[in-house]
């Protein structure tokens, strides 16, 4: 019912626009609005839309008591020039209608606004003649008028269904919007109530400022201000640019208008697709450029971890230990190294199978760090079955603690190592804790380190042993 009656109102508007005429007004709005609320139907009920489009046209034509045969018939063609439109765009392009992309544009000019008035025109000049004799060149008014009505109406509606369109009449951005609009309708009336036809071209500069400031949307908003006010002028005040002609006749005035305002429309379609393509260019770069952000710090990660284990290898293990014993020597702050080695992994692999040796460290690994939770520990991964846990800000003591619970949990995985004396897979842990003076290195902590190892190792294998070996004097 909705559709019907503003197909009606549209139709009376264009006929009444046009009278003098031959009720062919500048621009035919009814059949662009139709093929438009087909295009954003999302239920598809589209033969339900183009009956009440029917009717509305009937209706339309019947308040100026033309005669029925015509009434009908010529409302028939206006029915299938927005089914050919509609169904010509909609079917290929589903849903998504964006007239900013070039080639649902070309479909959407090859189809609505080329094909659909073409096919109308020359279906209502064959009728006319047949029934009134009136001339064959009756398209060449009606195509015209049909094809700025497509070109103008439907990127407006398509445009305002769109969120980002939407927004330019939200609250914070209507007064900008609105301002905009009476811009160009001061412009247009200013040159339309002119008499000199030069002046016409001064629309365009705030027309493709529209544009650039609203998009396409905006632009064929801006050129149906145009449209209005210049038939307005154009026909019913009978004044403007268009009156100066040798034949100022309504039909010579109003196919000016159409051409003037074709190539309005023309000029906003080509500046709105560049921009749109700039923006798409833009937005796509942007996207790119966090990609590749997000790769080199993927790839960073990667280049700072053991692939097997998931700890840090030894490059990250390097750095860490290094920032580590500068921090501790600046704070006069304890640093503890543990060095962690499974007992006779060799005879576990030759027993069980590399693929079980891997497994076996991927869990070593995986306690280390469940067990040293604060996010200042490191666990990495130095070679082989050599792992190694570096413990900012921890003595001694806590450091012996620490390394006796992963020893303790290792131990309580109860994985079977025949070639071991304790018969599951058991680690030797060395510690050594310093605070690091002048003149000392890091290297001197892991030499105290791989000795209280070898210490562990030599003592039976499975337990912890703390030395200081290699750090001199700590009295």
């Amino acid at each position: 019912m909705t559709v019907a009656a503003l197909v009606a109102a549209l139709a009376y508007v264009g006929l009444a626009s046009g009278r003098g005429a031959g009720h062919v007004p500048a621009i035919w709005w009814a059949n662009s609005a139709l093929a438009s609320a087909m295009l954003l139907d999302r239920r598809r009920r589209w033969m339900q839309l183009l009956a009440a489009g029917y009717v509305g046209n009937v209706f339309g034509h019947l308040v100026f008591h033309d005669p029925l045969w015509e009434v009908f018939t010529l409302s028939a063609i206006d029915t299938i020039e927005t089914a050919i439109a509609a169904f010509g765009v909609g079917y290929a392009l589903g849903r998504r209608v964006d007239l900013t992309r070039q080639p649902q544009l070309l479909r959407f000019v090859g189809f609505a606004v080329l094909l659909a008035p073409l096919v109308a025109s020359v279906l209502a000049s064959i009728a006319l003649h047949l029934v009134t004799k009136s001339p064959l060149t009756v398209s060449v008014r009606w195509f015209p008028a049909s094809a700025l009505g497509m070109a103008i109406v439907v990127p407006v509606i398509l445009g305002l269904a769109r969120q980002e369109t939407r927004e330019l009449f939200a609250p914070g951005h209507l007064g900008n919007t609105l301002l905009y609009l009476l811009m160009i309708a001061a412009a247009t009336t200013a040159i339309f109530t002119g008499a000199d036809f030069p002046w016409l071209f001064l629309i365009f500069p705030p027309l493709l400022f529209l544009v650039v400031r609203l998009g396409l949307s905006g632009g064929m908003l801006g050129c149906c201000v145009v449209a209005a006010i210049g038939t307005h002028f154009t026909v019913a005040v009978k004044g403007g640019p268009f009156s100066q002609l040798l034949d100022p006749s309504l039909e010579n005035r109003i196919l000016l208008l159409q051409l003037f305002l074709a190539t309005a429309v023309l000029s906003v379609s080509v500046v709105a697709i560049v921009l749109a393509d700039l923006k798409r260019a833009n937005a796509a770069a942007g996207a790119s450029e966090a990609k590749y952000r997000d790769l080199a710090s993927s790839m960073e990660a990667l280049a700072t971890v053991d692939p097997l284990t998931g700890a840090a290898n030894r490059r990250q293990f390097d750095r860490v230990i290094q920032a580590e014993w500068q921090r501790a020597h600046r704070l006069r702050a304890p640093l503890t190294l543990l060095l962690l080695d499974v007992d006779r992994f060799k005879a576990f692999n030759d027993l069980y199978g590399h693929l079980e040796g891997d497994n076996c460290l991927s869990s070593i690994a995986r306690i280390a760090l469940e067990t040293t939770r604060r996010s200042s520990d490191t666990v990495a991964r130095l070679g082989g079955e050599e792992f190694a846990v570096i413990l900012p800000g921890t003595p001694e003591q806590g450091a012996v603690e620490m390394a006796e619970r992963l020893r303790k949990a290792v131990l309580d995985m109860k994985t079977t190592h025949q070639g071991n004396s304790h018969g599951v897979v058991t680690v030797s842990v060395g510690c050594a804790t310093v605070v690091p003076r002048d003149g000392e290195s890091s290297t001197e902590m892991m030499a105290a380190a791989d000795a209280a190892l070898y210490a562990a190792k030599a003592a039976g294998r499975n337990c912890v042993k703390a030395g200081t070996e290699g750090l001199g004097n700590r009295e």
